[in-house]
């Protein structure tokens, strides 16, 4: 069974209440357990720990050292002295903690008779989480449950009052609270003149105490008698000129009658109820809103200290349609909020963040992406954000590449961005996209050295290849690899055409428009390409995919492919141009006397081309004056060597040109060496 538990921890007791979902908080009896007293009892002389009522007794028996009060201690102190041994107070209340969290875990399980996973844990109490944040981490960190946050009081007390009957709602309510010997109030109004209603809780830590013991039943008495007096003339004066529809009595300082004065004043024409468990209750609602979201809050909106007042987002296109997408709520406590957002950019070099003031008007954030603007959303930012405070927004860009086509060109860069001081915001179109489907955790390899993590990079594969797929691009693991990306309707289609031996384009087509990659009149274009290369001979498909993996620098890929067009090819021409590819590849991969004899072998074909090619690759392995010899003695290739030279030496001044701006010049080895990286264009191969 699945729960949510809510954790009310003071200064003299945790309390804990549980909640199903769909249903109310139950803060069942089970004593000892749903309500322990904050003390910790270390036994003398051995590792051992008493808790709650156990460990005062222990303690008083001289059993061992007590530590009271553990809970407001460790908010303001950091350590404490148990007889000679020193202890962080943040490991105290820890294990207090664990051991109170897992009794009453067990103790429900008990109950109910089934095993219990809790989903969330709320721990309240009167805390600033944004100020003792790190110290309250430290104490739920033994704590099983992945999802743990933490909320003040007066977050409870909205928590609680929003899943009350509408009638109690009205413009004001009020809680008083004597948990501790102070009183402490809390007024709540709602403007319900806005939508969301806007929720404000004023507390006021009163001048009116009640001891937790007296000296005798006469000042028991005495001293309750005159605390009504003041109490009622303190309500008198709390509650005059306003509407209060519903007044909260909460803490064991209520129990009892001595507050009978009191009860004619605040009993005026509302509703009073009195309890000890609104704020665990309040926490439970909380940490059940977490986990199923229910409706109950959606019409209020509480603005505490801590609340964020902005909601941040993006706008994202879905495909073809601009949708926004949430990052940071207004109303969520600014030390929570956090977290991160995966998408494609296509053709910008800036990405635009919207900011709305919950008090009105539009800004936006402009965070630009030098160096990071590509075609076809080949490129993939991941964008993580924070709040520093409650009005400083830390952003994070992350450029993830785009799998095996491109590398992330940019390291991570951080902005600290104050919201109250953003821009207006102008309305342009954001070039940004929703990832379609999930990213594959184990890669689908589409060709050698090419891995498939996403579906942007299927359409980018199609897109840049289509004139050189063929039919074997259509595969069953193709689609097994597209549903493991969720998208299940895809896959089914895919698998379909498969069965009925439908065609490349229409295949390549579903791909595409499943993810809208591409417009309409590229979409044409491709299919027009893809059409005409299902109806190529085989020979001319395979000489196409070469030539395709040349262009794209796989050059020992397109190797193997020209060899094998060699063996099958029998005119004569043919052999030549395909001879001189394979010059061009060996030459591009710096193996000068291999491709050479490819060049030499493609001109006695007929390839007059090949010469020029033939001799450049002799001229990068010799000196000057070795390749004027050469010519010498071939004087046929004068007028060829003549271009070869005036490439090479006008190659070499570029290469000398730049390098001269570096620290020291090269020997002219290094300067050849150093050209030879640089030829790219195949004509200067």
């Amino acid at each position: 069974m699945e729960l949510v538990i809510g954790c009310d921890i003071n200064e003299y007791y945790v309390q804990f209440s549980y909640a199903e979902e769909g249903k109310e908080p139950v803060m069942p009896d089970f004593p000892g357990v749903t309500q322990v007293e904050t003390a910790l009892c270390r036994r003398e002389g051995v590792n051992q720990w008493y808790e709650g009522t156990e460990a005062v007794k222990r303690a008083l028996a001289g059993e061992g050292a007590l530590a009271e009060h553990l809970f407001s201690r460790m908010l303001h102190e950091d350590t404490i002295r148990l007889s000679d041994s020193e202890y962080q107070l943040t490991d105290l209340c820890s294990l207090f903690l664990e051991h109170t969290y897992t009794a009453f875990v067990r103790k429900v399980g008990e109950q109910l008779g089934e095993e219990i996973t809790v989903r969330a844990l709320v721990l309240t109490g009167r805390i600033d989480p944004g100020v003792h944040y790190g110290k309250l981490q430290e104490i739920v960190k033994n704590l099983p449950v992945e999802d743990i946050s933490f909320q003040s009081h007066e977050e409870s007390i909205f928590s609680y009052l929003v899943h009350q009957p509408r009638r109690l709602m009205g413009y004001e309510t009020q809680v008083l609270d004597l948990t501790s010997e102070q009183l402490v109030t809390y007024r709540v109004e709602m403007n319900h003149k806005t939508r969301p209603v806007v929720v404000s809780i004023e507390t006021t830590e009163t001048d009116l105490y009640k001891k937790k013991h007296y000296a005798s039943i006469m000042e028991h008495d005495r001293e309750l008698a005159k605390l009504d007096q003041e109490l009622a003339e303190y309500m008198q004066d709390y509650t005059a000129g306003r509407i209060v529809t519903s007044l909260y009595l909460i803490g064991d300082g209520f129990h009892g009658d001595w507050y009978q004065e009191t009860l004619k004043v605040i009993c005026r024409n509302r509703k009073v109820f009195a309890g000890d468990n609104l704020f665990g209750k309040g926490a439970c609602f909380a940490a059940a809103e977490r986990i199923w979201k229910g409706e109950a809050s959606e019409d209020f909106l509480y603005l505490g200290k801590d609340m964020l007042q902005y909601n941040v987002g993006i706008r994202l296109y879905d495909k073809t349609e601009e949708i926004y997408c949430p990052l940071l709520d207004a109303g969520t406590n600014w030390y929570e909020a956090a977290g991160s957002l995966a998408f494609y950019i296509e053709d910008t070099d800036e990405i635009r963040l919207q900011v709305v003031p919950i008090r009105g008007g539009k800004k936006e954030i402009v965070i630009g992406l030098d160096g990071l603007k590509r075609s076809y959303r080949s490129c993939l930012l991941e964008l993580a954000f924070s709040m520093q405070d409650k009005e400083t927004l830390e952003l994070t860009v992350l450029d993830h590449g785009f799998g095996s086509f491109f590398a992330p060109v940019r390291e991570p860069f951080t902005k600290a961005i104050r919201l109250a001081e953003l821009p207006d915001a102008d309305e342009k179109e954001n070039a940004c996209y929703v990832c379609i489907g999930q990213r594959l955790q184990k890669p689908y390899q589409i060709a050698m050295h090419t891995d498939i993590f996403s579906m942007e990079e299927l359409c980018y594969y199609i897109t840049v290849h289509a004139d050189m797929l063929d039919q074997g691009f259509m595969r069953e693991d193709l689609a097994d690899a597209v549903e493991q990306m969720e998208l299940f309707d895809l896959a089914g289609s895919l698998r379909q055409l498969l069965h009925f031996q439908g065609s490349l384009h229409t295949f390549c087509r579903m791909v595409l428009e499943e993810a809208a990659y591409v417009s309409a009149d590229k979409m044409t274009e491709l299919m027009e390409t893809l059409t005409k290369n299902e109806t190529l001979t085989p020979l001319k498909r395979k000489q196409k995919q070469a030539d395709g993996l040349y262009s794209q620098k796989a050059y020992m890929q397109a190797i193997t492919l020209y060899r094998e067009l060699l063996r099958e090819e029998t005119e004569q021409e043919n052999k030549a141009v395909l001879l001189e590819q394979i010059g061009k590849c060996m030459a591009q991969l710096f193996e000068y006397g291999l491709a050479e004899a490819q060049f030499m072998e493609s001109y006695r074909l007929g390839r007059k081309e090949a010469l020029h090619l033939y001799l450049l690759c002799r001229r990068m392995q010799m000196t000057k004056e070795e390749f004027v010899r050469f010519i010498t003695e071939h004087e046929a290739y004068y007028e060829s060597a003549l271009t070869v030279e005036q490439e090479y030496e006008s190659a070499l001044q570029t290469a000398e040109d730049t390098l001269k701006q570096m620290e020291g010049l090269p020997d002219m080895d290094s300067l050849r060496e150093t050209y030879r990286v640089m030829m790219e264009q195949p004509e200067s191969v």
